[in-house]
């Protein structure tokens, strides 16, 4: 009896074989979808109160330049095309969190004990820097980079915003400063696992902070203002990853 019960736990120790890790992925992005879905459907109830929360910058931006005229609309399916747009967005960020988790039942299998019992930390501040970077965008770069082009631009010809494009615009933003806020994880994660020491990202300085440069001015309204409001708390994020990554060394070292 003894016997069959060590084999059997030898049997369920087995590396799993690639069609099995293919199945649990699928398991992961399943779950996923349904999520994301079932988050649509709840979202696209309240898409009116979402909307008004969204539009807010614009709205609130062409109060305080004295140029409020109505949203306008050029296709008759804009508005129901743009509705289903904001629903899956609005799902994406609920649901950031649960994905974040199914990410996390993937790899736990691969990870060690210790490594395994950093993760739920790691977990929040993903998702701490996410919302903190998409806030940012919402409440300080969005209403600026509105309020520049709207006066930069008001001799020129009368604004008639278009609902959907601005809207599209106001979300996509915030998707990109809320991912662009994980560089101090992505940092400290090549640290940690030795892929790229913190020494050599020292280093290497002047170069990462021309690539934060560079993405910020790809994915930004092209303009200069917009792109330093991304770059510079990106740079500043380096910083900071750096000298946490600096601080857990030197607290290794010391222990030793």
């Amino acid at each position: 009896m003894r016997n069959r019960i060590i084999s059997f736990a030898i049997m369920n120790d087995r590396p799993k074989t690639l069609f099995e890790h293919i199945i649990e992925l699928r398991s992961v992005l399943i779950n996923s979808v349904f999520a994301v879905l079932g988050a649509m459907i709840i979202c696209y109830v309240f898409i009116d109160e979402i909307f008004i929360f969204l539009a807010r910058p614009l709205i609130n931006t062409l109060k305080y330049c004295k140029q409020f005229h109505e949203l306008v609309y050029s296709s008759i399916s804009e508005i129901f095309s743009m509705h289903l747009r904001i629903a899956f967005y609005t799902s994406m960020f609920l649901c950031f969190p649960y994905i974040i988790h199914q990410v996390w039942t993937f790899i736990r299998p691969a990870l060690l004990p210790k490594e395994s019992s950093i993760i739920p930390r790691i977990m929040f501040i993903t998702v701490a820097l996410f919302m903190a970077g998409a806030a940012f965008a919402f409440y300080v770069v969005i209403p600026y980079i509105f309020e520049l082009f709207i006066e930069s631009n008001a001799r020129y010809a009368e604004f008639l915003p278009k609902i959907g494009d601005n809207i599209s615009f106001i979300v996509i933003v915030m998707f990109s400063f809320g991912l662009s806020f994980q560089t101090p994880l992505l940092i400290i994660a090549l640290d940690r696992l030795k892929i790229l020491r913190v020494q050599t990202i020292q280093k290497l300085w002047r170069e990462v902070i021309l690539a934060i440069i560079v993405i910020s001015a790809i994915i930004t309204p092209p303009d200069a203002f917009s792109m330093f409001f991304l770059a510079a708390p990106l740079i500043a994020l380096f910083g900071i990853s750096i000298l946490i990554c600096r601080i857990i060394s030197d607290n290794k070292e010391t222990n030793r």
